[in-house]
């Protein structure tokens, strides 16, 4: 992990390498290069490609468990993690054991060589192209059929967007990462809709008008078939709470018809989904939810599922937000949702100072917040808050969510269904 990591930037993330070349070519021809040194093991994969702002993971996970309960094998690429690194690849939900990590990692070495050797002006790759070349391999040689690949920033040009889906899919799509994909709304959309292909589906979620004429724009320039996707009705059953991820659900059954899985698996794999630290509940009295909310749509989303679970009880928000993000249209919706705030961060070199976000929160609320020095102490604060009989929410980041997860004594979940 130490070799793996050192071809990342230790603040701006695993999609960052200093020593990787940025020319336009190099931004997804990397990417072909290195599948190309590894026998291009995403040709034997049937790829579903996914971007969108908010609940991409949640879409994929739906996909990934209506795929298992119709008997086909598939592997799941996802970011972030939460505890282990090994998350962001699954193979029928299950993480590759350890020493099945190291030894991908190792036949990792040859390949960054053959690219040093026969592209020398491509750069060093970076922790996120390498961790998405080992998955496809990992995919290709343990016999899946599909591969669910997660859009990791934008989408015309991440390193994803160098595979030839299948099928494409976009979740709802807001403003986010502003600095690298545009201050516009429509701009951000036309990026993220670079992963349709020519004469293929374009599975699209329902989006603000602005997004979605973006989004037709881009769909009909490069050919694709779109569909436009509105969310289940209230009859289905889901594993994830929330009335959006009926929206989530609606595009994986979509995505499950348009690869002939019988309409039976979409029952079960839709009541047997498992996707952490969204609106997860851990434990009781207080009862802990955990979300990775970290924009403004995904922190309306979770205020909205928090007032129908509330019942009047005490809420006490602990929250952490990266420097990155809009603090602000963060706390907006959730703010008037909690009883007591307590403000702290994660260990991420990216997370704001708490200080500055409590003063923002202060400024929402009118009221006084709290700091805790970690996600340990903060628990503590708002667990007394909130009482035995409260609920104690942990969102901002998933960094936040997954220390937590872990300091409730909730080890990383090696598999999600039984073989």
């Amino acid at each position: 992990m130490r070799w793996l990591l050192g071809f990342s930037d230790p603040v701006l993330g695993v999609g960052w390498n200093p020593r990787a070349s940025h020319a336009a070519r190099w931004r997804l021809g990397r990417m072909r290069a290195l599948l190309s040194l590894m026998g291009d093991p995403d040709h034997e994969l049937t790829v579903v490609l996914i971007a969108g702002t908010k609940g991409k993971g949640s879409t994929a996970a739906f996909l990934a468990s209506i795929l298992h309960s119709a008997g086909v094998r598939a592997g799941l690429f996802t970011s972030p993690n939460l505890q282990d690194y090994r998350e962001r690849v699954r193979i029928d939900g299950a993480m590759l054991s350890r020493g099945a990590f190291d030894a991908a990692i190792d036949g990792l070495r040859p390949v960054v060589a053959g690219l040093r050797r026969t592209h020398p002006a491509a750069g060093e790759p970076t922790t996120f192209e390498l961790t998405l070349a080992l998955a496809l391999r990992a995919f290709a040689e343990r016999t899946c059929r599909v591969a669910i690949v997660e859009v990791g920033l934008g989408g015309r040009l991440d390193a994803t967007n160098a595979l030839d889906p299948t099928i494409s899919m976009l979740t709802p799509v807001s403003r986010d990462h502003t600095g690298i994909l545009g201050l516009s709304l429509a701009t951000i959309a036309a990026e993220k809709a670079g992963i349709a292909r020519r004469g293929r589906p374009l599975l699209v979620a329902a989006q603000r008008p602005v997004a979605l004429a973006a989004i037709r724009r881009t769909g009909r320039t490069e050919g694709a078939e779109l569909a436009l996707i509105g969310p289940l009705g209230a009859r289905a059953e889901l594993a994830l709470a929330g009335v959006h991820q009926r929206q989530n659900a609606a595009l994986a059954v979509a995505a499950a018809h348009a690869l002939a899985i019988p309409e039976r698996a979409h029952v079960e794999g839709l009541r047997r989904a498992v996707w952490p630290a969204r609106f997860e509940r851990i434990g009781s009295r207080p009862t802990v939810i955990l979300d990775g909310a970290h924009n403004d749509d995904s922190a309306a989303a979770l205020a909205r599922t928090l007032r129908t679970e509330r019942h009047g009880r005490r809420l006490a928000l602990v929250i952490g937000i990266n420097r990155d993000k809009d603090a602000r249209a963060v706390l907006r919706p959730l703010a008037s949702v909690a009883t007591t705030i307590v403000v702290t961060r994660s260990d991420s070199p990216r997370a704001a100072d708490p200080t500055d976000v409590a003063r923002l929160a202060g400024r929402a609320t009118h009221r006084s917040v709290e700091v805790a020095s970690d996600v340990a102490a903060a628990l503590r604060i708002a667990r007394s808050r909130a009482g035995a009989d409260g609920l104690v929410c942990v969102t901002g980041s998933l960094a936040l969510a997954g220390e937590a997860r872990t300091e409730l004594g909730v080890p990383p979940d090696e598999r999600w269904w039984r073989a």
